[in-house]
């Protein structure tokens, strides 16, 4: 008797439905899934009416950015997302046959009586304390461990858990104290519905041109790349850098060569920017994954990460692209140089970054991962008799 696919539930903090976050983080991933399971629906964990109200209200904070990480990422709000994820979850005891929860913003397993869980995360709180400037952790420290015993709770409950990385595989397994078997890196997808065609990249005589995406400037490193940008065009002086973001560039830097463009949600107009680019530079403070950068390399773009992240799993460095040192910007004006000045590099580059994109970032290849975890979960009563 052939088995019948698996029953399963999404949950996340997002919707799924009408916000153009978690659509593009995570459309593709899920509709990769369903190849795989059933996915009978995707529950948004999110607070509404008068718990949002007063969430936002409690976390009140002038800047925006930092009102946001406290109105997401605070201990009474988890509990209270978890609490109703799981009388949702207790609802459907019998219909489904496991939750698949992206992220630890809750904790899906909140009561008894509730299917088992698969989570899927990209980052931990522990790692985001281990760098507080980068403005990812606004907690008290009394509030971050609060936060840190409900991550563990969570991840204890869960009778799997898949990362992106391997990096916060480790972190889960030594910070959190959870068995290396029950903890599989499967990696991420390219946020697109399929592989792009690769533009025709200018000839040598022409402008390069340095792309960067990143809303938060100061955690994505929009700063360091001005400064680095400032010097390589002392050397390149026909370079140009293109910066997808919120800032501006500070008045001791020479503003010729730059354009800043404000954050947008249209695909069609990101994609032309990877079209019109030649490098693509991320030297994020903090970086959970790198999604931007699986972008630029679908693209045929040489990408310029930092080390000491995530990214160093993603980026072959001397092959698909360039490492440098985080927060220092010697290192990458010389990576900046090196690429602007030489045209035959970017293109191998960019080359072999098409090739990884193809070969190890497909959601399609994600998806087969994480659901050959789920088969492992002892589900009773999951197969036909």
């Amino acid at each position: 008797m052939s088995e019948r696919k698996l029953r399963i539930a999404g949950a996340l903090v997002g919707d799924m439905q009408h916000d153009p976050n978690a659509i593009i983080k995570y459309g593709h991933f899920f509709e990769a899934l369903h190849e795989h399971v059933a996915l009978i629906e995707i529950f948004d964990a999110n607070l509404y009416g008068a718990e949002r109200y007063l969430n936002a209200l409690r976390t009140f904070y002038p800047d925006q950015q930092r009102w946001r990480e406290r109105f997401y990422k605070n201990v009474r709000a988890f509990r209270q997302r978890s609490r109703r994820a799981g009388r949702h979850f207790q609802a459907l005891h019998g219909q489904i046959d496991a939750i698949l929860q992206v992220g630890v913003m809750f904790d899906a397993r909140w009561y008894a009586q509730t299917p088992p869980s698969l989570i899927y995360v990209d980052y931990t709180a522990h790692l985001a304390a281990q760098r507080p400037s980068a403005g990812r952790s606004p907690f008290t420290p009394k509030q971050r461990q609060e936060w840190l015993d409900l991550e563990r709770s969570t991840f204890l409950k869960a009778s799997h858990i898949c990362t992106r990385s391997d990096m916060v595989r480790q972190s889960i397994i030594q910070d959190y104290g959870i068995a290396p078997e029950k903890v599989t890196a499967i990696g991420g997808g390219v946020n697109l519905p399929q592989l792009p065609n690769i533009a025709s990249r200018r000839a040598a005589t022409d402008a390069p041109t340095v792309l960067f995406i990143g809303k938060e400037l100061y955690r994505k490193g929009g700063d360091i790349l001005l400064e680095a940008f400032a010097q390589a065009r002392q050397i390149v002086p026909d370079a140009r850098l293109k910066m997808l973001t919120i800032g501006s560039i500070p008045p001791h830097l020479p503003e010729t060569g730059i354009e800043i463009i404000s954050p947008t949600w249209d695909r069609q107009e990101i994609t032309s920017l990877y079209n019109s680019a030649d490098v693509f530079v991320l030297p994020s403070r903090l970086e959970t994954w790198g999604d931007v950068l699986l972008e630029a390399m679908s693209f045929g773009l040489p990408c310029i990460g930092v080390t000491g992240q995530a990214m160093e799993e993603i980026i072959d460095h001397g092959s698909s692209g360039l490492l440098v040192q985080a927060e220092n910007v010697a290192a990458l004006t010389d990576g900046l140089v090196r690429l602007l000045t030489d045209v035959d590099l970017r293109q191998q580059m960019g080359q072999q970054a098409r090739l990884q994109a193809e070969k190890q970032f497909t959601w399609s290849d994600v998806a087969e991962r994480l659901s050959r975890c789920l088969r492992q979960i002892d589900l009773a009563g999951v197969r036909e008799p």
